[in-house]
């Protein structure tokens, strides 16, 4: 605890606690595990000793768990939310508990690696207020045929978007079935538009090339062809920087 929060009256060192329980919950409610550099921005905290204080506290009452793992050229050490955690992370007046919790068995090093830059996406997204962040993880069943977004959030504008990180390329075939689900669930208003973001520049460049390339889609058996005029203005494609840099969607 630092000199400030000794001074501070018990009830104000609770009210704080408690809020760093919640902010902590709720990301992980959706996220489900994360490093602590990252929760520690979660938590608004800005040294190790305070994160690392916090989050032992946090796993003395049981609400999360931490692994070691050996990725990213290196070990790394994951926390993650644990059953009793999820129960304590929703409101139950208006929601229900969700049934994802931490399970190291589960985390492999490429899932490592993309979520943790989807959590960064998002810590940068709502910096520059965009709200109700969904990880595509806990979006439920999703029809067969159509493509899971890795995120769903409202943008500053309150606008509803899918958001997509892509780490590496996949092939034209798999982005014509994506293209295919991502413009019916637009067309079904599930979202209004779709954002892949990208590493860098160069391979954001390459990837809406690739995809705004893509002449025709199939829907329900059926070959559609793609109108660049209509179907492209709700496709977007960004690198990290610019993302976190972006204050609104396009008009």
């Amino acid at each position: 605890m630092n000199k400030l929060a000794c001074l501070l009256p018990a009830s104000e060192r609770a009210a704080r606690q408690f809020e760093k329980r919640q902010r902590l919950l709720r990301f992980l409610r959706e996220e489900i595990w994360s490093t602590p550099d990252i929760l520690g921005q979660v938590l608004r905290l800005h040294s190790r000793q305070a994160v690392w204080k916090s989050l032992r506290q946090f796993e003395s009452e049981e609400i999360v768990r931490c692994h070691e793992y050996i990725a990213l050229g290196g070990k790394i050490l994951i926390w993650g939310i644990t059953a009793h955690g999820q129960a304590l992370a929703f409101n139950p007046a208006s929601e229900t508990a969700r049934r994802h919790y931490f399970e190291p068995s589960k985390v492999s090093e490429f899932t490592l690696r993309h979520s943790l830059d989807i959590q960064r996406l998002r810590i940068a997204a709502e910096a520059i207020g965009w709200t109700d962040w969904r990880n595509g993880q806990t979006l439920g069943v999703i029809g067969k045929g159509l493509n899971r977004p890795d995120a769903v959030a409202n943008d500053p504008a309150g606008v509803k978007v899918a958001l997509e990180c892509e780490r590496t390329i996949k092939t034209v075939k798999r982005y014509q079935a994506i293209l295919s689900g991502y413009l019916q669930a637009i067309k079904r208003d599930e979202f209004s538009r779709v954002i892949w973001v990208c590493p860098t520049p160069d391979l954001a460049l390459r990837l809406r090339s690739i995809v705004c390339g893509i002449s025709s889609v199939v829907v329900n058996g059926q070959r559609v062809p793609i109108d660049p005029h209509r179907h492209h203005a709700r496709l977007r494609f960004e690198d990290y920087e610019a993302f976190a840099k972006s204050t609104r969607a396009p008009p």
